[in-house]
């Protein structure tokens, strides 16, 4: 057992002392003048000194719903073993500091294997990943040609592929990154091309929908999950481009009958799908259905990533700079957000006032 790791029994004993078995109590429902006791993500350490010359453990602890700060005044009750990305075990009192909430941690333990689990630190899809499942299958199934058909249905069929497929953050950064992220942005983009692919002639549907629920396959080797979303070193050396034709091209090959031509084409598709060299993409499109997933995979990221940043803004009409257009971005309303057209509240004097 490492350095002051605890043990998930009837209590957590922490040298000589014992912590509670854990009630998780999520960052945002913290509330002053109360004590939790619960796993959170050690996400940033600092060794601070009092004005009187005391070091002290400044950290940050996180979890799905945010971030808290966390003060350890007594140095050696902070684990050795415990590192930043790791759980850790934190029975703390909650207190308040310009507003916001804060912890001063009474023990601190690293958390023991199985503790906690992806979703209890990382921020989820708020669709239904059941729902998308279901969608999923239904552009599977939509796939009329028979060799694209085989070949999805054998690379989905795969049981490990798949759950990580469905559980997969789509990026880092900057769009879809949480779980499920992976998963809400192909079933948008293949619902797209699907789309457009109705509204021109000589497109190869089969084709382009097959290359619109494949193009971010190498991100389920690429992107790790378990605690944050970083990068694998399979993802650093090659992306998710490169990983994505491997396992394309490996599941191809065990179909003998399915034509070279087309495993061509699909491929050309998903090493041009980035669209242009100083995007990262190995080829720029040469086909018509390679054009037409570059352009509706950008749409869909872009977008996201747009929604993402004003998200959160509703009392601000223009956010800063500081993103990933590099510009200040306008904050949509509809037009049943603004004051005039919103009910008055049951509390408001004013209400039924003709």
């Amino acid at each position: 057992m490492n350095d002051k790791q605890l043990d998930l029994g009837a209590t957590f004993k922490t040298g000589a002392a014992s912590i509670a078995p854990p009630s998780h109590v999520t960052v945002a429902d913290l509330k002053p003048g109360t004590t939790i006791n619960g796993i959170y993500l050690l996400t940033a350490k600092e060794t601070r000194t009092t004005k009187a010359g005391k070091p002290f453990f400044k950290l940050k602890l996180s979890d799905r719903t945010g971030t808290v700060d966390c003060t350890v005044w007594e140095t050696d009750l902070m684990p050795a073993a415990l590192q930043v990305g790791e759980p850790a075990a934190v029975c703390a009192r909650v207190t308040e500091y310009l507003g916001r909430p804060q912890m001063e941690a009474s023990e601190i333990a690293v958390a023991p294997p199985g503790a906690a689990q992806a979703r209890d630190f990382l921020p989820t899809t708020y669709r239904d990943v059941e729902e998308l499942k279901g969608f999923l299958q239904f552009h599977i199934d939509s796939v009329s040609d028979d060799d694209y058909a085989a070949l999805l249905r054998a690379i989905f069929a795969d049981g490990a592929l798949y759950e990580a497929f469905t559980t997969a953050p789509a990026a880092k950064v900057y769009h879809h990154a949480y779980l499920g992220g992976l998963i809400e942005h192909t079933v948008a983009v293949a619902e797209m091309c699907d789309f457009v692919a109705q509204q021109y002639g000589r497109v190869d549907r089969g084709l382009l929908l097959t290359a619109a629920l494949l193009h971010d396959i190498g991100k389920t080797k690429e992107l790790a999950f378990e605690t944050t979303i970083d990068f694998t070193d399979a993802g650093r050396f090659l992306g998710h481009v490169i990983q994505g034709v491997t396992l394309i091209s490996e599941k191809a090959r065990t179909l003998p009958s399915f034509p070279e031509s087309k495993l061509q084409l699909l491929l050309h598709c998903i090493v041009s799908h980035h669209g242009e060299l100083e995007w990262g993409s190995p080829k720029r499109p040469k086909t018509i259905e390679a054009l037409i997933l570059h352009h509706v995979d950008n749409l869909d990221a872009k977008v996201k990533g747009f929604l993402e940043i004003v998200e959160g803004s509703r009392d601000a009409r223009w956010t800063d700079l500081r993103n990933l257009f590099r510009r200040p971005l306008h904050v949509p309303r509809a037009a049943h957000q603004e004051d005039d057209f919103l009910p008055p509240a049951e509390d408001d004097p004013a209400a039924g006032r003709g």
